[in-house]
């Protein structure tokens, strides 16, 4: 069964209900950014960088510039950056004059969206001008409401020599989303799916799904590979790594 229909059979369940139904919340963050945000960015980095060969790079020693990839978790990209690099047998150098190569990255997209949608009526705030009638706010009443959050990444990279500034190796393009989303079902939930989560929760209790992460909606599930799919790591001979390399 289909997460979408798994939802909806509970949406009409909430609304058959309606009469007994509780309230629920989530508490996002006590900090200054949610955890949900954070697996979004960093996930879709992940998925984005994990699509990237490095290995035309081996058996060169390869610096790696870092000055354009820039993002609120620099620390996370630059260091993801450069465990796939090494994971792959690129020969890092910690000098531009130590390397033939140099290796630019940068980060084209960084950044999470949302949307959400409500099936009821939504919180009014009733003015004062309003003969006969006090201000005041009515709340919100909801058969269902939803919440979707997107997180994107969006990376490119590319290599060239470092005497002569020929281009010698390019990555492409590689962009990648990570989801997460809540539902709310005559006041109860939350209800809660995406890539981020790996499955279907309904307030905390994992639902029993044939397809565990899939989301069709979504251009790539981050459980549909690990975070770095990397080929085994090129055996290079001790004397190729030229810690004497001059140019």
């Amino acid at each position: 069964m289909s997460t979408q229909r798994v939802c909806w059979t509970m949406a009409w369940c909430g609304l058959l209900l309606h009469p007994l139904a509780g309230c629920g919340t989530v508490k996002t963050s006590g900090t200054s950014r949610t955890g949900t945000e954070q697996l979004l960015l960093t996930n879709a980095w992940d998925s984005a960088l994990a699509r990237v060969d490095f290995r035309p790079l081996t058996g060169v020693p390869v610096y790696l510039d870092t000055t354009n990839a820039s993002a609120v978790d620099q620390g996370w990209v630059v260091s993801s950056i450069r465990q796939a690099m090494l994971s792959q047998g690129v020969l890092l150098r910690s000098k531009p004059e130590q390397a033939q190569w140099i290796v630019e990255a940068r980060v084209g997209v960084y950044g999470t969206d949302s949307s959400n949608w409500l099936l009821g009526i939504p919180q009014t705030t009733i003015p004062q001008t309003i003969t006969g009638m006090p201000a005041g706010t009515i709340p919100e009443m909801s058969l269902v409401k939803k919440n979707d959050q997107q997180g994107t990444a969006k990376l490119a990279m590319f290599a060239y020599d470092r005497t002569s500034g020929q281009l010698v190796w390019n990555s492409g393009t590689m962009l990648a989303v990570a989801t997460a989303k809540d539902m709310y079902v005559g006041g109860v939930g939350p209800i809660q799916s995406g890539t981020i989560r790996g499955g279907t929760d309904f307030v905390g209790i994992r639902l029993p799904m044939t397809s565990e992460g899939a989301d069709p909606n979504s251009e790539m599930s981050t459980r549909s590979a690990p975070p770095f799919s990397t080929p085994p790591v090129r055996q290079v001979p001790a004397n190729s790594d030229m810690d004497s390399f001059s140019p």
